[in-house]
């Protein structure tokens, strides 16, 4: 995979990176769009959809902060053979709006089940199972969740074993919420996991390795007022979450 990128800008988190100054690609802009920030109403998913079509580069994609991480909901729909998600992410995103009228930054998972028949399994890893709203007796059998506690638990040999396991040579596509990551590594707008970066850059290498990688998404940026950039912790956050955006590039990227 090339290292074009593409970066969406929804609130002007990404424009404080220097992301574009590293790596060839281009800017989608989104920031117009009402009624899109962690829900979205079908007519702006609609509207994302079209602009995202128009875009030169489809391998890396940058969303911005988690609240629009659903987007990656509609970068699958542009796979065109069999495939598995494997999603790294403190949370699982398999809610549900019961009426469907909107779609979430917490239940695009659970659109892209209902909707995609060449999504074959989804594997999520790193998110937090002890809080009392995961029940395993309701996930979907084509689920599997490896928690935050057994990625603690687990060596990265032991973990990239299990996924080999799990994928088989199933062409994969890659999201990453860096929320998954311990505060040391990134700083966002949920709570976070305990995933160290140097775990995450093992696992995706051997993914690499193992699999034919479709495409990738990153979000999970904090998000930054103009006013907020004069603030030096703040900054330095945002600069946590730059070099875990160029480690994770590079390592997709890498031939």
């Amino acid at each position: 995979m090339k290292r074009y990128i593409t970066l969406l800008n929804f609130d002007g988190t990404l424009t404080q990176q220097k992301l574009l100054s590293r790596y060839p690609g281009e800017w989608i802009d989104l920031s117009d769009i009402r009624g899109s920030q962690g829900y979205c109403e079908m007519p702006s998913l609609q509207t994302i959809k079209k602009r995202l079509q128009s875009r030169k580069y489809k391998g890396i994609t940058l969303i911005g902060n988690g609240n629009y991480h659903y987007v990656s909901y509609l970068l699958l729909s542009e796979l065109k053979q069999p495939f598995s998600l494997v999603l790294f992410d403190h949370h699982t995103d398999l809610a549900l709006h019961e009426d469907g009228s909107m779609i979430s930054c917490g239940s695009w998972v659970t659109f892209a089940l209902n909707t995609y028949p060449l999504l074959q399994h989804v594997v999520i890893i790193g998110a937090n199972t002890s809080n009392g709203r995961f029940d395993a007796g309701k996930m979907p059998g084509n689920v599997t969740v490896i928690s935050e506690n057994e990625v603690k638990q687990s060596s990265v040999i032991r973990m990239e074993a299990k996924l080999r396991a799990l994928l088989k040579d199933q062409p994969v596509y890659i999201s990453v919420d860096k929320d998954v990551l311990d505060k040391n590594h990134a700083t966002t707008n949920w709570d976070q996991g305990s995933m160290t970066l140097l775990q995450l850059l093992e696992l995706i290498r051997d993914l690499k390795q193992s699999n034919p990688v479709l495409g990738v998404d990153i979000c999970g940026e904090l998000p930054l007022s103009p006013v907020d950039v004069l603030s030096p912790e703040l900054v330095r956050h945002m600069k946590k979450n730059e070099k875990a955006n160029r480690a994770i590039v590079d390592v997709v990227s890498a031939s």
